[in-house]
């Protein structure tokens, strides 16, 4: 069967840049972006916007639907608040997750960007407010709540500076498949040290 990773960048970030072209400076895009040529693996990776948690999860549904009916099995594959859409999205399509030092609350991590004015990646301008933070309740509760066996392969960087490392081992411990780096950072520096595991997590 063909594969297809659908792959969701962090919070505040992008894939893409204004012209749609892959920002290959980011290493983790430049490595996977190799790796799917060589492997060939559709690597899809939109610019999505966390202002509306629920379009973009009905936009994914979409193209997983898309690729569904092109008979490709889809994984979906996302870093920080990209980790946290990609368990989501499992959830609700009964694929396998890869999550790259996922957000695991994102109610508690993102009310300190309150008020950003720009995309990091892109310039574009951008506003985060409270209302934006409070719609991940009803998510995180129902991915807490869900009975459906999620497969997840989860990557840590140990020295993440954003995000506790140690508060998603625990939470994960006995649901996922972790694989953890000392040192790194919230880029996750590890990207072709994971590539072993993310061909097993395709392909078996």
């Amino acid at each position: 069967m063909k594969k297809a990773i659908i792959y969701l960048h962090g919070f505040n970030s992008a894939s893409l840049d204004l012209d749609d072209n892959l920002l290959t400076n980011k290493e983790k895009l430049l490595v996977m972006q190799a790796f799917c040529l060589q492997k060939d693996v559709l690597f899809y990776t939109p610019n999505v916007d966390y202002r509306d948690f629920e379009g973009m999860v009905e936009d994914m549904l979409f193209q997983w639907n898309q690729y569904l009916d092109q008979g490709y099995d889809v994984v979906f594959m996302g870093s920080s608040m990209g980790g946290f859409a990609s368990e989501y999205l499992a959830m609700k399509t009964g694929s396998k997750a890869i999550m790259i030092n996922p957000a695991i609350s994102p109610t508690e991590l993102l009310p300190e960007f309150i008020g950003v004015a720009a995309n990091y990646e892109t310039g574009l301008p951008y506003s985060w407010s409270q209302e934006n933070c409070e719609q991940y309740n009803e998510y995180e509760k129902e991915l807490a709540s869900s009975h459906q066996t999620i497969d997840r392969t989860i990557f840590l960087d140990m020295g993440d500076e954003l995000l506790d490392s140690e508060n998603t081992l625990s939470k994960y411990n006995e649901k996922a498949n972790i694989v953890t780096y000392s040192g790194g950072s919230h880029s996750f520096e590890h990207i072709r040290q994971a590539l072993p595991i993310i061909d097993q997590v395709l392909f078996n």
